[in-house]
């Protein structure tokens, strides 16, 4: 994971903890303060609207006192009551604007008189009974079926008192379900169904109630009765996996009517939710901007870092020469250290620079003074003279072996030059395996190939004879029987490949191990001759070049050469960084 990925996540998880820590507190505090608060609220809105229900009742019987007082209602002769209750039914509208439906007028024997076509007997009624029974100054009804039009009303029974302060008859006023039922539709609270009902479960509604189910109502009903010294309160229960609260207050006047008024849970903490819902989406806002913000400042920070990595891969892969984009204007400390490191490979590599030459220098000495001690054309003038010897004496196999030994020197010594064609390369080795042929005739046997198209490319010299002189002195001498060294010469892709195989003694795993080991080792152990051909190659090609063992015991070795396919140029010039 990048840095400036790891700034913005960190970052990120402290914004989210701190908003978790914020809704928590919004969850478990407010929501919790605000569920108290809205009961309280809730219930003084309930507790006045169930006043005013009761203010309206109260002005209902206020109206029906008055009508008591009538002189024809105290008097109760027969014909002036019967007239008034006609002038009374036939005005009712506009004297009190509809909120009545009827109204009746009888004696303490329970017969009434509502007009010339209908008269009622409510003796048996239960309301009736305990107008006349006690002394309460009005009875309001359960809700019953009018006989004018077999619609539900409930009644308002007053007793009628004569001059005597004696009970005399009653006066009926029908007030009908579907006007409370409009009263209760009109209270607006939280989308929620208001009614009005009894402390014994009767329903003053000209609708049935929907959105609660009889085993709930009767449960209210249950729940109303008991705290009888509570003014308002408040029922909640589940149904189809929605919280319902029920607020319910007594209305006054009424005898025992309560104003219920029923929500769900949901409704009532919208305004909460709404307030989670928002910090919410600061949360997602703010955790937005913090990213786009974190992200864009920690790139000022990481991109040094970048630059400097990118250099120091470069480094690790051999090239000190760095660009100068490296190098930072800025006055910090990430510039001060890739600054301080762009100098440092400067120094690497002017050192670098130096050691090469130094060891150029060193191996073309080594090579003057070799060649200083053998003059060349006093070797090839005494070995040419002793080959014409040999064939004056007809020995021809001496002859061809000072031939072979001639051409080995003057490979070897090539006018200094330090790179030769491969085909000289093969040459060399040629030569030097028929003169050992001569002298291991009865042991030694070898073959020689190579690809054409080889032909064209050259070489450091001297790096194939010792290879064969290993094979020979190491893996046939020891067998104690004859055998064959192999060297084939061929090209893949961009390299040469020059293999050195035999069939001799081979070594085993921990030999082959140990010599592999020395070759990539500053001080070998052992293979002085391969750990010196390795180390040439090596610089003057690059490391990926070099040579490469597999042996097994009884079977024999194979010591592979890789070097790159270059071409000779003028004045011996050679492409020698094919990387």
């Amino acid at each position: 994971m990048k840095l400036h990925t790891k700034i913005a996540l960190l970052f990120s998880i402290c914004i989210s903890v701190a908003f978790s820590c914020l809704l928590l507190m919004v969850r478990d505090r407010i929501l919790t303060s605000n569920q108290t608060s809205l009961e309280d609220l809730n219930t003084q809105i309930v507790e006045s609207k169930a006043n005013e229900i009761g203010s309206w009742l109260n002005q209902r019987i206020s109206e029906i006192r008055v009508i008591s007082q009538t002189e024809a209602l105290r008097s109760m002769e027969t014909k002036s009551l019967q007239t008034f209750i006609n002038r009374l039914n036939q005005n009712v509208g506009e004297h009190y604007g509809n909120e009545y439906g009827t109204f009746a007028a009888g004696t303490t024997n329970g017969l009434g008189y509502v007009c010339d076509e209908q008269t009622i007997d409510v003796s048996n009624r239960a309301y009736f009974k305990r107008a006349m029974s006690s002394d309460e100054e009005y009875v309001i009804s359960t809700p019953v079926s009018s006989r004018t039009d077999s619609s539900q009303i409930t009644l308002i029974c007053y007793p009628i008192y004569n001059d005597a302060n004696k009970k005399v008859g009653f006066i009926n006023g029908a007030i009908s379900l579907n006007k409370l039922s409009e009263i209760t539709e009109s209270i607006d609270f939280y989308n929620g169904t208001s009614w009005i009902m009894d402390s014994k479960g009767n329903l003053y509604s000209s609708n049935p109630i929907q959105s609660i189910s009889t085993a709930e109502l009767s449960s209210l009903v249950s729940h109303i009765k008991e705290p009888i010294s509570k003014k308002v309160g408040i029922y909640s229960f589940r149904e189809e996996g929605k919280e319902q609260v029920v607020f319910y207050s007594p209305i006054p006047y009424s005898n025992g009517w309560f104003l219920c008024t029923m929500t769900s849970l949901k409704e009532l903490n919208l305004h909460t939710q709404q307030l989670i819902y928002t910090i919410l989406v600061i949360w997602i806002l703010m955790l937005t901007i913090s990213i786009i913000s974190c992200s864009l400042f920690s790139r000022t920070i990481t991109a040094p870092i970048h630059k400097l990595s990118k250099a120091m891969q470069l480094v690790k892969d051999g090239n000190f020469v760095l660009p100068k984009q490296v190098i930072s204007s800025k006055k910090d400390e990430l510039a001060f250290l890739t600054n301080n490191f762009y100098a440092m490979t400067e120094q690497i590599s002017f050192l670098m620079e130096r050691i090469k030459e130094e060891e150029i220098a060193k191996r073309t000495a080594e090579f003057q003074v070799l060649q200083s001690q053998i003059n060349p054309h006093f070797l090839y003038n005494t070995l040419d003279n002793l080959q014409w010897r040999a064939y004056d004496y007809n020995a021809i196999e001496l002859s061809e072996m000072i031939e072979a030994l001639s051409d080995f020197f003057r490979i070897s010594l090539s006018d200094g030059k330090e790179f030769i064609p491969v085909i000289k390369e093969i040459e060399h080795v040629r030569s030097y395996l028929f003169i050992q042929q001569k002298r291991y005739e009865d042991i030694l046997n070898f073959t020689i190939s190579y690809d054409p198209d080889v032909l064209e490319y050259v070489t450091i010299k001297l790096i194939v004879q010792p290879l064969v002189e290993n094979a020979l002195y190491h893996g046939i001498k020891p067998k104690l029987s004859p055998g064959t060294i192999a060297v084939r010469v061929t090209s893949k892709e961009d390299t040469i490949q020059i293999i050195v195989q035999d069939d001799g003694v081979g070594m085993s795993p921990a030999e082959l191990g140990t010599l592999l080991t020395s070759l990539e080792q500053e001080a070998p152990v052992e293979g002085y001759g391969l750990y010196n051909i390795h180390r040439r190659i090596q610089m003057v090609y690059g490391k990926e070049y070099g040579i490469s063992i597999t042996s097994e015991e009884q079977i024999g070795t194979t010591a592979t050469i890789i070097i790159p396919a270059v071409k000779e140029l003028q004045n011996n010039e050679t492409i020698i960084n094919c990387r």
